[in-house]
C-alpha cells in the first residue's frame, strides 16, 4: 500500500492537488495541521481516489524529510473516525515494527490528540482493525 505526500510541516499553507498538472498549489486556507504543531506528513492514499474527487486521508507517523508528491510504502494502523465520515487513516512507513495505534509512541500518541483535541460522540482514535473496517464498509470523503 502506498500513500501520496500532499502535506508537510514544510509548508504553513494548505496544499491543494491539482490533478490535471500533477501540482501541488498552496491554497488560501491555513494549514490544520501547521498551526496545531502536527509535524508528519499527510496525504491520501494512493488508489483509493485523487483528490479532489473522494478518497481517503492519510496521516503518516514518520520522522522522514519527504516530499510534495512522493510515493511513500506505508501499513495502516489506526484511523480517526470522525462524525462526518472524513475518517483520517493513520500509517507507518511500511519498515516500522508497528502494527497497531495502540503500539505507537507517547509523542506520536499526544502529536494525534493535539490535531483533533475535541472528539464528538462516535469519534475517536481507533486501532488496525477498525481501519480495515472503515475501508471496507465508509464511503470515501473528499
Amino acid at each position: 500500500m502506498y500513500m501520496i505526500v500532499e502535506q508537510t510541516s514544510a509548508y504553513p499553507m494548505r496544499m491543494l492537488y491539482q490533478p490535471e498538472t500533477g501540482e501541488f498549489l498552496p491554497s488560501e486556507y491555513g494549514s490544520l495541521f501547521h498551526a496545531r504543531g502536527f509535524p508528519y506528513p499527510y496525504g491520501w492514499i494512493e488508489g483509493s481516489g485523487t483528490p479532489p474527487e473522494p478518497h481517503w486521508d492519510c496521516l503518516l507517523l514518520s520522522d522522514g524529510d519527504f516530499s510534495l508528491g512522493e510515493r511513500v510504502a506505508i501499513k495502516v494502523v489506526g484511523v480517526f473516525r470522525r462524525a462526518d465520515g472524513d475518517h483520517k487513516y493513520l500509517a507507518v512507513e511500511e519498515a516500522r515494527e508497528v502494527s497497531d495505534y495502540a503500539e505507537l509512541t507517547d509523542a506520536e500518541k499526544d502529536a494525534l490528540h493535539r490535531l483533533y483535541p475535541r472528539v464528538g460522540e462516535g469519534e475517536g482514535w481507533f486501532g488496525r482493525d477498525e481501519a480495515a473496517w472503515c475501508m471496507e464498509h465508509c464511503e470515501k470523503a473528499l
